[in-house]
């Protein structure tokens, strides 16, 4: 006797049966991995993980660099506030040396105008000049720089402006009676580096924030890259053993008939690695 499955549709409110014989439905095999175990066996994961750390000690570092300036602005604003204290109060005081000034980036030097050249005609043609640089890549010629990045020999870019009367005196080192200049001289430097402060706070969290979405984003990729080479492979697998679907081990509660296919996955994946 055959059997029959009996599909029921409804249409218009009306039930009609449609009979459907189970003989004709392919037999579907099952099969899992452990997918976990695969990840943390697959050598490009250790690849992955590789770029991924370089790419994080990059950010440690920036922000390392960052976090060292903003101390060093602050012990300069408590070190210069506690000597113009001494100063108002009429007493003698050491200036503090200025630790801050040589944090801050060089102004840029302006490119000077081209000269005008006089125009001339010619019947014959002229080569274009190369916009490139020709030795750009080799060493010693970084190439592609303009002339506002990239100074003249003997037009260094000016350093940072200080104050000769601070500079004197915390070269001198020695404890004395500030004059009203003197006093105005260090409370400028004062209001100078907590503007500089506060300008290095918002970037340290600026790039603190970026610096985490980077990593998350540059993960997620990675994590992504990895598996679809598996997948890749698993696809292939699947085939080969005749499996119709393919589940994780985690999700797998009970099966009699599953096929574990982890150990060969991983071997397949090794070899591919060869």
């Amino acid at each position: 006797m055959t059997l029959y499955g009996v599909l029921v549709v409804g249409i218009a409110g009306t039930l009609s049966g449609v009979e459907i014989p189970l003989e004709s439905l392919s037999p579907v095999r099952i099969g899992y991995v452990d997918l976990q175990k695969v990840f943390d066996t697959f050598p490009d994961k250790a690849f992955a993980e590789g770029d991924l750390l370089k790419e994080i000690q990059k950010r440690r570092t920036e922000l390392a660099t960052r976090q060292n300036a903003i101390n060093i602005m602050r012990q300069q604003i408590a070190a210069d506030q506690a000597a113009l204290d001494l100063a108002k109060a009429g007493k003698p005081t050491t200036v503090p040396p200025d630790s801050v000034t040589a944090l801050q980036p060089p102004e840029p030097v302006p490119a000077p105008a081209p000269p005008e050249a006089e125009v001339t005609q010619s019947t014959g043609a002229v080569e274009p000049y190369p916009m490139e640089e020709p030795l750009a890549g080799l060493p010693g010629h970084d190439g592609g720089l303009s002339g506002a990045s990239k100074p003249l020999p003997g037009m260094e870019p000016p350093k940072p402006k200080t104050s000769p009367l601070l500079d004197a005196l915390a070269e001198a080192g020695t404890a004395t009676v500030l004059n009203a200049e003197a006093q105005t001289a260090l409370q400028k430097r004062i209001e100078t580096t907590r503007q500089a402060l506060d300008r290095s706070v918002s970037k340290f969290k600026n790039y603190r924030g970026k610096a985490l979405e980077d990593m998350k984003q540059l993960q997620t990729q990675k994590t992504y890259g990895v598996m679809s080479r598996i997948y890749a492979v698993l696809q292939g697998l699947a085939r080969d053993e005749s499996v119709t679907v393919v589940l994780d081990k985690t999700y797998v509660l009970y099966g009699e008939e599953t096929v574990d296919l982890s150990e060969k996955l991983i071997a397949r994946l090794n070899q591919e690695q060869l």
